[in-house]
């Protein structure tokens, strides 16, 4: 094995670290104290704040693991999904929890697809939505009315305009175009 020569991260980004398996498998709940959370505030110093399915706000303690060299992988965002466990020895109003894993992106979608109805309850403002046309809203009726006004101007093109600028029940005027449509509205194309 070739010797790290030592420079900026460079022994942080050695081989020996780099080895992870490719599709590793996703760490499940598997007793009643591992709960699924949403991270909603980081608080610094190994510490952030993450609600449960149930809306309640969680203080979470980061362990050793997830620090130093094994951040990398494991990046706690608000937003991002994680198991954490609950302390049965603390009898205390608002008890400490341990971050037990961080789901990626990846991981999320593959949590999602399970049909599990804990992951339909995990919500938080950060996440990217499914649904692209939740902020727009398209009416037919905006849609036709521009397809007729387009009608409209080739009609005008097409039609053979005398020197006075007489067009069937339109006018064609040096500077404005005006024309009357079918239900009686007169349509400046200016402001089109």
């Amino acid at each position: 094995m070739v010797k790290n020569a030592g420079g900026n991260k460079s022994k942080k980004m050695g081989r020996k670290f780099l080895t992870a398996p490719v599709d590793k498998k996703i760490r499940l709940s598997q007793e009643e104290a591992e709960i699924y959370a949403v991270v909603t505030k980081n608080l610094g110093n190994g510490m952030f704040y993450a609600n449960d399915p149930d809306g309640r706000e969680l203080l979470c303690i980061m362990r050793r693991k997830f620090k130093g060299r094994g951040k990398r992988d494991n990046t706690v965002s608000p937003g991002g999904w994680v198991l954490v466990g609950q302390r049965e020895f603390e009898s205390c109003a608002k008890p400490k929890h341990d971050l037990l894993e961080v789901y990626s992106e990846h991981e999320k979608q593959k949590l999602k697809k399970t049909g599990d109805p804990v992951f339909s309850k995990l919500k938080s403002e950060y996440d990217k939505s499914d649904d692209m046309d939740d902020d727009f809203t398209f009416d037919n009726d905006d849609f036709n009315d521009a397809n007729k006004y387009k009608d409209l101007l080739a009609q005008i093109e097409e039609a053979d305009v005398g020197t006075d600028g007489a067009v069937g029940t339109g006018t064609v005027g040096a500077k404005s175009a005006t024309i009357i449509d079918d239900d009686g509205e007169e349509v400046d194309f200016d402001d089109i």
